[in-house]
C-alpha cells in the first residue's frame, strides 16, 4: 500500500551572493500551526488592548468622581466656615443687645424699687437657641447646594432681625441713659430732700405760731431726754455746737437749697464737715438753751427762707 505523501514547502535562505543556499523544509501542518498561533496571539493582543482601554476609561471615570467628591467636600467646608462666621457675628450682636437690655432691666428695677411699680414683671432677655450646634449634612451625593439652605436662611433671618434691632439700639440707649441719669438725679434729690420726721413725740408748737412778738420758724416735738434725733436728709454738717438760746444745735446743708436745723439737744454726735445719710442718728433730745421743756426744735429752710416742716413729711 502506497504511503500518503505529506505536503510541504521549501524555503530557500540566501544570506549573501557567496554563501551557500540553505533550504528549510516546512510542512503544511507546521504552517497551519504557525497561522493558528499567529491568529491566537493577534486576538489576545486585541483583547488585551481593549481591556486596557476599558480599564483606562473606568479609571478616568473614578478620577472624575473623586474630583467631584473632593469639590463637594471643599464646598461644604467653605459653606460651614461661612455659617460658623455668621453664627459668631450673631452671638456678638446678641451680646450687644443683651447689654442694652440689661440697662432696661436696671432702669426698670430702679423704678420698681422707688415706686413699687414697674414696666416688666419678669427679667428681659434675648434667647437664641442652638446657634452653636453642629449642622447635619444630608447624604445625597448628587446635590451639593441644598444642604445648607435651611440653616443659612434661618441664620440670615436672625441676622437681619438683630441688624434691625441694633440700628435702633443707639437711639434707645441714649434715651435710656438720659432716663437713667434723670432717675439717678431724682433719687439723689430725694435722698437730699428733708421729707422724714426727725424724731417721735408730741407736737407742742407749730410753724408760724406767734410767740413773744415773733413767728415760730420751726416745729417743736416733745419727748423724753435722750430720744434719738435723726437727719431728715443726706447732707453735710455745717454747724455743730452751742448757739445761745438754741442750746446745743446742729445745722445740716443738703444741697438743692435745703438746710435743716436741730436745736435744744442734750448730746451732739456729729461735727462740722461730717457727711450724714438720711435717717442717721445725729444727737439726742434735750432741754438746753432757752426751753420750756424737753423737746426738739426743728426747722427746714429753702434758699435761706424758713418753710413749714409739715409740708415736707411723707
Amino acid at each position: 500500500m502506497e504511503e500518503k505523501k505529506t505536503k510541504s514547502f521549501t524555503l530557500l535562505i540566501l544570506s549573501d551572493a557567496k554563501s551557500r543556499i540553505r533550504k528549510v523544509k516546512v510542512t503544511h501542518n507546521v504552517l497551519r500551526l504557525l497561522f493558528i498561533a499567529f491568529v491566537i496571539i493577534s486576538a489576545s493582543v486585541v483583547i488585551l488592548v481593549s481591556d486596557l482601554f476599558l480599564t483606562r476609561q473606568r479609571l478616568d471615570e473614578k478620577i472624575a468622581e473623586l474630583e467631584r467628591v473632593e469639590y463637594m467636600v471643599n464646598y461644604k467646608e467653605i459653606e460651614l466656615a461661612n455659617l460658623e462666621k455668621k453664627t459668631k457675628e450673631i452671638e456678638t450682636k446678641t451680646k450687644i443687645l443683651e447689654s442694652y437690655l440689661k440697662e432696661v432691666e436696671d432702669l426698670d428695677r430702679m423704678v420698681r424699687n422707688i415706686t413699687g411699680k414697674g414696666g416688666y414683671a419678669e427679667e428681659v432677655a434675648i434667647y437664641v437657641s442652638d446657634l452653636s450646634s453642629d449642622i447635619e449634612l444630608e447624604e445625597d451625593p448628587n446635590e451639593i447646594y441644598y444642604y445648607i439652605s435651611d440653616q443659612e436662611q434661618e441664620l440670615d433671618d436672625i441676622d437681619a432681625l438683630l441688624d434691625d434691632l441694633l440700628s435702633k439700639a443707639p437711639e434707645l440707649s441714649g434715651i435710656l441713659s438720659r432716663d437713667k441719669q434723670n432717675m439717678e438725679d431724682h433719687i439723689y434729690l430725694m435722698e437730699h430732700t428733708p421729707d422724714m420726721w426727725p424724731t417721735w413725740g408730741t407736737i407742742t408748737s407749730l410753724f408760724g405760731e406767734r410767740r413773744w412778738g415773733y413767728r415760730h420758724k420751726g416745729l417743736d416735738i416733745a419727748n423724753d431726754v435722750g430720744t434719738n434725733i435723726h437727719a431728715t436728709a443726706s447732707g453735710v454738717v455745717i454747724y455743730a455746737g452751742w448757739h445761745g438760746s438754741y442750746g446745743r444745735k446742729i445745722i445740716i446743708y443738703h444741697g438743692f437749697g435745703y438746710t435743716t436745723v436741730y436745736a435744744h439737744l442734750s448730746k451732739v454726735y456729729v461735727k462740722v464737715g461730717d457727711e450724714v445719710t438720711k435717717d442717721d442718728v445725729i444727737g439726742t433730745m434735750g432741754n438746753t438753751g432757752h426751753s420750756t421743756g424737753t423737746h426738739l426744735h426743728y426747722e427746714v429752710l429753702v434758699n435761706g427762707i424758713p418753710k413749714n416742716p409739715m409740708d415736707f413729711f411723707k
